[in-house]
């Protein structure tokens, strides 16, 4: 039960769907949502309760533009281009610039309220980075250092982006990780967070190079990764219970995505 789990314990959950972006925003919006207003009606008798959660999943194909794009005749010219490709084009307003989305790529949305941890977001964003950098190495992949935010393999081959953005200190939006070889042709299309220079690589990619076995997929990642998760937050993960008004927002999101997959399959939508 919640009120058993430890004090500073983040609770994590898989999404098994390969979820549309617009439902995983809507997701995310709840769940902040509801961190505010328990924020706001909290006292100091009566703290808010610590209902931290990492969402972990693969989206559907999707590229998002950040919040610094904005100009609406230029975002709609390019969600035109994208939408030819068979991809959604959402505009959010987390931080960064254009990137993709989809199967393939593990995505990681922790709904955070800093103020609860007394942590800033330069070092939230930082030990974000410092969970991909372990997690890639302990799969056998090197990094570099860089002064772009992100994960790179070396000065033009990106492995991993962040970007985040804040309602009242409670973080939204994420990370993402580049697992299987499946995403690479997507980022051709667009010059992924403005960086002209560099390509998008993989896990998959990088361990080839280096004769590291077996073939990994975003399922074999998160086992790894929701560990490395909590080392870097410093935080015990524990399994989002399946009860709740946290769980009731997350089943009514995988609702909706049982409901989007099978118009999908009928035809009723593409």
């Amino acid at each position: 039960m919640a009120g058993l789990l430890p004090a500073r314990a983040l609770r994590f959950v898989h999404l098994p769907h390969r979820v549309p972006y617009t439902i995983g925003l809507e997701l995310q919006q709840a769940l902040v949502a509801r961190r505010v207003a328990a924020l706001q009606r909290a006292t100091p008798a009566q703290p808010a309760p610590n209902e931290d959660l990492l969402l972990l999943l693969e989206h559907r194909p999707v590229f998002t533009a950040g919040r610094r794009e904005t100009d609406e005749a230029t975002l709609g010219a390019e969600g035109e281009r994208l939408r030819a490709y068979g991809a959604d084009y959402v505009p959010t307003q987390r931080g960064g610039q254009t990137t993709y989305h989809g199967p393939g790529q593990l995505v990681g949305y922790p709904i955070v309220d800093l103020n609860a941890q007394n942590i800033r977001t330069r070092a939230f964003v930082d030990r974000i980075q410092s969970f991909l950098r372990n997690l890639v190495h302990e799969l056998g992949v090197p990094t570099i250092e860089s002064e772009h935010t992100g994960l790179f393999t070396s000065p033009t081959s990106k492995i991993a982006s962040i970007g985040l953005q804040l309602q009242h200190r409670v973080t939204m939006h994420g990370f993402a990780l580049n697992v299987e070889d499946a995403v690479k042709p997507w980022f051709n299309h667009i010059v992924a967070c403005g960086l002209a220079d560099v390509r998008a690589t993989t896990l998959e990619s990088e361990r080839r190079e280096r004769d590291v076995r077996p073939r990994l997929t975003v399922r074999d990642v998160i086992d790894l990764a929701v560990p490395k998760f909590g080392d870097a937050m410093e935080r015990p993960m524990v399994h989002l219970e399946q009860e709740g008004p946290v769980w009731d927002i997350v089943a009514d999101a995988m609702r909706r995505m049982d409901e989007d997959m099978a118009r999908r399959e009928s035809g009723e939508i593409s």
